[in-house]
């Protein structure tokens, strides 16, 4: 009978086989990264544009632009989008952040031509109709009020509103009144000008041949399609100076939602596989040591979490997490308690040894099969211009790097000085 107190042998010989993409340059400069794996007859397609919400010179064009291409082209109706690729057992998805915007299709590969042949009307002919972006504007306006009477989303914009100002891209949040400037003409010339061939880079992923590299070459990389333009990549200046405690009030919230933090760097910076490993410990998964204090010991919430973010030219670490109101003030002494733990306790052995089994299953598992592997390289030229290096030092890091050099980094990262305080909530509740 199989004992359960007795745990697995952890066996992992600590090698990860990292498949690069292979690059081809198109005719009209779009470049398109393949990669060729899997058994089954499927694969993704991902289209990446210089589209997200830095490039917008109006709040929710960005967004807007990228999520309506689907609701109608010059010779299509959203209903008619939607019908024909249910028919071909395609499923597409529309992503806007701050940095970028795209678009991704998964399909079977014999209905791939067709798939790809509404793709290509739905980035290239889009049209904006008034009526769906009347639904678009009410629709959106009524889900952003439900979104702000929750402390968590006050507690997020006023993380941000602090660490990047209000005014800057990577700070600037839509408020419901913005819904209402949502205008057709600015959807199109955003459409025009950033989900174009200018700056687009296409992955394609699965079981793929020949065939499929051509179909893509046909109908996205021959002559140059939407507007042409020069990115502007520049960003202004970030805040020097903030006040480092901030609160946010909402009558009667019998939450309060809490977040820690402050801005970092990109994930180009060479502090970065470190401070993933250090954060994995802190609050990076189910069994980091805030959820053990926080949830298993005192009880202060459902869950509690840390994130190390990258943006493109910047990034963040944050600690949140939503606790009765009655419990702000202890959690957050808490949170703080667990941070200087990392500051002047080394880490044990035993804990770094099962951080870093936790850490190379996860590795493992984002080149668990083409798809994922497609997602890993992704966001690897995103933030790190397709520098393979990357996910080499970081698996050198995490096999590598020992209790001394996670306190330094603690020291260096998570002083307390250094750190942002936002919380949601009611002041009388606490």
């Amino acid at each position: 009978m199989l004992n359960r107190k007795t745990p697995p042998i952890q066996a992992h010989n600590g090698h990860i086989e990292v498949k690069e993409a292979q690059e081809i340059m198109l005719p009209n400069g779009i470049k398109l990264l393949t990669i060729n794996a899997g058994t089954q007859e499927v694969s993704r397609t991902e289209f990446i544009f210089n589209a997200g919400t830095r490039f917008q010179k109006k709040v929710l064009t960005s967004r807007g632009a990228i999520t309506m291409l689907t609701e109608g082209t010059a010779t299509l109706s959203s209903m008619q989008i939607a019908e024909q690729f249910d028919f071909y057992g395609s499923y597409v998805e529309q992503t806007a952040d701050r940095d970028f915007g795209g678009l991704t299709l998964f399909s079977l590969n014999k209905f791939l031509p067709q798939s790809l042949e509404l793709v290509e009307k739905v980035l290239k002919t889009p049209t904006y109709p008034e009526k769906e972006i009347q639904t678009y504007r009410v629709k959106g306006k009524q889900t952003l009020q439900v979104e702000l009477g929750k402390v968590s989303t006050l507690v997020r914009q006023k993380f941000f509103d602090t660490i990047f100002g209000a005014n800057h891209p990577y700070g600037e949040f839509a408020q419901p009144e913005d819904y209402d400037k949502v205008e057709q003409a600015d959807l199109l010339d955003f459409q025009q000008k950033h989900i174009s061939s200018t700056g687009c880079t296409i992955f394609l992923a699965g079981k793929i041949s020949d065939a499929e590299v051509a179909l893509i070459e046909k109908l996205f990389g021959q002559e140059p399609w939407g507007k042409p333009h020069q990115t502007d990549f520049s960003l202004p200046s970030l805040p020097q100076t903030f006040e480092q405690k901030q609160w946010v009030e909402k009558a009667d919230a019998v939450q309060s939602a809490i977040r820690v933090g402050r801005r970092m760097f990109p994930r180009t910076h060479p502090d970065f596989p470190g401070m993933a490993v250090l954060n994995t410990i802190l609050g990076g998964y189910f069994g980091s040591r805030l959820m053990k204090n926080l949830r298993e010991d005192k009880g202060y919430t459902y869950g509690v979490s840390s994130g190390l973010a990258p943006l493109r030219e910047s990034g963040f670490w944050v600690a949140g997490a939503e606790v009765g109101s009655e419990f702000t003030l202890p959690a957050l002494e808490q949170i703080y308690l667990e941070i200087n733990r990392l500051r002047t306790e080394l880490i044990p052995n035993e804990e770094l040894s099962l951080v870093r089994n936790y850490l190379l299953g996860e590795a493992l598992r984002t080149f668990d099969g083409p798809f994922a592997t497609a997602e890993t390289i992704t966001s690897l030229y995103e933030y790190n211009d397709l520098d393979y290096s990357f996910l080499h030092n970081m698996l050198h890091t995490i096999h590598n790097i020992t209790s001394k050099e996670l306190m330094e980094l603690a020291n260096k990262y998570l002083n307390p000085n250094d750190l942002i305080e936002c919380v949601a909530g009611s002041v009388s509740n606490i």
